[in-house]
């Protein structure tokens, strides 16, 4: 049978030994009878880039997760409490959102923040989390088997539960195995917890925090308080002293005339002594007459009763009085609050951390599309870009290595839209007419544009036709249209470097709008120190033209 005072700790491993462990710290008789044990599932890792976010509402997703977390660590994290964010934190995992320890509060923290579709890697046994967020099993708490002997030795205790699967299996197995619960006490991380252990107990108790570290000083609270009031010991809840404070019979002095006497002869001895001191020793009239003298007696006097010790305070009665009991009861409870104090800064400290990381996250998002829309307007002037080449290659060099080589290489060469719509205006006159061909050819030609056959509704193959929307499209924007128009001229052979130039503007667009999404999403790195690199003198033979890497 087990003490008065037992404390029985029912989460599974490896929280069980944890929480077993600052108990027995307090001086309390811990048993550990897990009623469930956690084992990983298999599961198959989605697409990161279908999510915002990852929500976990237990360390044990991140325990027992396996290899496949790490194609989800760029996935910033929404922890469910401070002890779940610290697992997350020590597996390599950014958490953005720490709760308090509901899951709903931590989803819709999460959900102001901008987190809309979550990804959330939950055991089998799972409360819904609500619209947009999709779960995937990761670990099962299966159930323990728990004999009759070993559900008999909860009798008398207190116990601790951690969550409403464990509150609702103990009710169950009591009842099953026809144990009275009135003389068992509740110690409950939560109200939800304590709702579903039901009533009939000799006490609910819920902790001022949903952390462990409150739990544990609950239960040594009512653990401590079971020990001073069991009914087997007869005991109070607060004990009190037996003194009863009782006045002493004054005696009977001596007469006044013996007094009289004695105060007379006391005084006539003191004058005596100090004449005696007043000649005999130098020092008594130095004390008396300077005041420098003061401070240098009042230490020597400090010095010589540096070994006093004060006497213990005396009763009524005159003797002794006696420390006043130590009530364990009341030193727990401060013990509690402390604890759920020292939580509630963890927490914060949490939070805080938890926001400057996002918010570094923000700011280098945003330094990524400031870079980006600058690296734009320098090409759309038609100017180089400066230092903005080595941002681009310190920010976007590892995560898109072509895209960023094809703008640094077209910006070295930059074409602008005004260049494409003056050089159409040069060439127009070349490119309308074959002048290859000869005077035959010609004459065919001509013959055949009198009359041109063409569906309803499809645009002129003219050449001066062609000319017109190639200049409307290029004034639009759509380059690769126009060019596509000009292709298809008599005289597009005489159009080559204008394609060519076309081109190396459409490629130079692409890869920014590539950086630009790059930068979107988040995948922009932070600028680290570039290395110092010695440059080799060059020969008179060397040229400082790089290769095009594109080919154009």
């Amino acid at each position: 049978m087990t003490s008065p005072h037992a404390v029985v700790v029912v989460r599974p491993e490896p929280g069980n030994a944890r929480t077993a462990a600052a108990l027995r710290a307090l001086g309390l008789d811990v048993r550990q009878v897990p009623l469930f044990a956690v084992t990983p599932v298999d599961w198959s890792v989605p697409d990161p880039a279908g999510f915002d976010g990852l929500l976990l509402t237990s360390a044990n997703a991140v325990r027992h997760g396996g290899a496949g977390l790490d194609a989800l660590k760029r996935l910033p994290v929404i922890a469910v409490g401070a002890a779940t964010a610290a697992a997350a934190s020590d597996a390599g995992f950014a958490v953005a959102v720490t709760g308090s320890g509901n899951a709903r509060d931590a989803v819709s923290e999460a959900r102001d923040r901008g987190f809309a579709r979550l990804l959330h890697l939950a055991g089998r046994d799972r409360a819904p989390t609500g619209d947009g967020i999709e779960a995937i099993t990761v670990y099962a708490s299966d159930d323990v088997p728990i004999d009759a002997t070993m559900a008999q030795s909860f009798a008398d205790t207190v116990v601790l539960l951690h969550s409403e699967r464990a509150a609702a299996r103990l009710k169950a197995m009591l009842d099953t195995a026809g144990i009275d619960r009135s003389g068992i006490e509740i110690a409950a991380i939560s109200a939800a917890v304590a709702e579903a252990a039901g009533t009939r107990w000799a006490t609910v108790s819920i902790a001022p925090q949903p952390s462990d570290p409150a739990l544990v000083a609950l239960a040594a609270a009512r653990a401590n308080t079971r020990a001073i009031d069991h009914p087997v010991r007869g005991g109070d809840k607060h004990p009190m002293s037996d003194y009863v404070p009782t006045d002493r019979p004054r005696a009977r002095g001596p007469r006044m005339g013996v007094i009289i006497a004695l105060t007379a002869l006391a005084f006539v001895a003191g004058l005596a002594l100090m004449a005696y001191a007043a000649r005999k020793l130098p020092w008594f009239g130095a004390t008396a007459s300077t005041t420098a003298g003061a401070p240098v007696a009042g230490q020597k006097a400090g010095a010589s009763n540096s070994g006093y010790i004060p006497s213990q305070p005396l009763g009524p009665d005159g003797q002794p009085q006696t420390a006043p009991p130590v009530d364990t009861a009341v030193l727990a409870t401060r013990e509690a609050t402390l604890a759920g104090q020292l939580t509630a800064l963890e927490s914060r400290t949490a939070a805080i951390t938890t926001d400057a990381a996002a918010a570094g996250a923000q700011a280098t998002r945003a330094e990524g599309l400031l870079v980006a829309f600058a690296a734009r307007r320098a090409l759309d002037r038609g100017v180089g870009l400066g230092y903005l080449e080595e941002q681009l290659r310190l920010r976007f060099g590892q995560a898109q290595p072509r895209a960023t080589m094809l703008l640094i290489q077209s910006a070295r060469q930059p074409v602008t839209l005004e260049d494409l719509r003056q050089g159409l205006d040069a060439i127009a006159p070349d490119i309308t007419s074959s002048t290859g061909e000869n005077w035959l050819d010609t004459i065919q030609h001509q013959i055949d544009s009198l009359v041109v056959l063409r569906k309803a509704g499809t645009p002129s193959p003219m050449p001066a036709d062609r000319l017109a929307r190639a200049r409307r499209l290029l004034g639009a924007g759509q380059v690769e249209a126009a060019r596509a128009e000009v292709a298809r001229l008599p005289g597009a052979a005489q159009a080559g470097n204008w394609i060519d130039a076309a081109r190396r503007y459409v490629v130079a667009r692409q890869a920014l709008d590539l950086i630009e999404n790059t930068a979107l999403i988040g995948q922009a790195g932070q600028p680290q120190p570039a290395p110092v690199v010695m440059p080799t003198p060059q020969t008179a033979t060397e040229t400082d033209t790089a290769p095009d890497p594109s080919g154009i």
